[in-house]
């Protein structure tokens, strides 16, 4: 009997085969960094959307105003209980390594032409969320990029939760996957002092892989591209060994990270998952929850 970790990659073999006419770039990997890849060509005029494994030109949408976004003030004494780093100092230890972080993701993905990211781990509770977060909320610190954060992790969604933002206050992004709501404007909040963007799923859903390879779930993914296109977009994808969801998304990512807590998942689960990734593009690994410093006296996490 195949293991779960064969029977994923040879799933995750089976839907690259489905993107790569329209979408697989020229990899060359060169040892010891990410991947080098051919930039992307911004399509214009029309937006390719896949419904039964072709695509289908359509009339492009028009571009979304994020200053339009409801703004919402979140409650620092919140964000700081649940990890969230709000308050700039750049002598504290996990802000230096979100920097540090921030920094060297922005050059890979600005070097490809890249700017949709999904951040994964092997398992539950290794920070991928919190990573997910930070990561945006350091990019978006910059103000010289727009950022929007994209919660799905569909069956437990956590952004929200550690943002303290209520269900009343967003709309769910598993209703308009559901087509309860048709308006992918309605969709964005904005975090007010923060100048982060997100889209958030207020309530889990059963069957979310499902909801995803949908047509309205891959509308939605190409779309967010489209009618964003000056935005870079990070999507905090289910662990890898928990759901299928990151392998039905990875296909129409740019890259994608993996997050490793230290003493958390087996080896044997990281390097699964690392296998898993390696049929896209990988840009790397963080190191969450070491214990170990650097000369620096920075926490060891990229």
């Amino acid at each position: 009997m195949k293991s779960y970790i064969e029977r994923a990659i040879e799933l995750a073999k089976s839907r690259q085969k489905h993107a790569e006419t329209s979408r697989r770039p020229s990899v060359q990997v060169v040892e010891g960094d990410a991947p080098a890849v051919e930039p992307r060509k911004r399509r214009s005029g029309v937006a390719a959307v896949s419904t039964n494994g072709h695509d289908t030109d359509r009339p492009r949408l028009p571009a979304i105003d994020l200053a339009k976004a409801p703004a919402i003030v979140t409650d620092g004494s919140w964000l700081r209980q649940n990890r969230i780093l709000v308050d700039s100092d750049p002598r504290q230890q996990a802000e230096g390594a979100y920097r540090m972080l921030r920094t060297r993701v922005m050059r890979q993905m600005r070097t490809n032409g890249w700017r949709r990211l999904g951040i994964t781990a092997a398992r539950p509770g290794e920070g991928k969320t919190v990573t997910a977060i930070n990561l945006a909320l350091a990019i978006a610190a910059e103000r010289t990029q727009p950022v929007v954060l994209v919660d799905l992790d569909l069956r437990r969604p956590r952004i929200s939760r550690y943002l303290g933002i209520g269900g009343n206050q967003a709309v769910s992004l598993a209703d308009y996957l559901e087509g309860r709501t048709t308006s992918l404007d309605q969709l964005i909040v904005t975090l007010a002092e923060q100048g982060l963007h997100c889209i958030l799923s207020t309530r889990s859903v059963d069957r979310s892989s499902d909801l995803l390879a949908s047509p309205q779930g891959q509308a939605f993914l190409s779309d967010l591209a489209d009618r964003l296109p000056d935005a870079f977009l990070i999507f905090d994808l289910p662990p890898l060994l928990s759901t299928d969801d990151p392998l039905v998304v990875a296909p129409t990512l740019d890259a994608t990270l993996l997050v490793v807590a230290e003493g958390v998942a087996p080896r044997e689960d990281v390097a699964g998952a690392a296998r898993l990734l390696a049929e896209f593009n990988m840009l790397g690994a963080v190191l969450n929850k070491s214990v170990e410093r650097s000369d620096k006296g920075y926490y060891n996490y990229y």
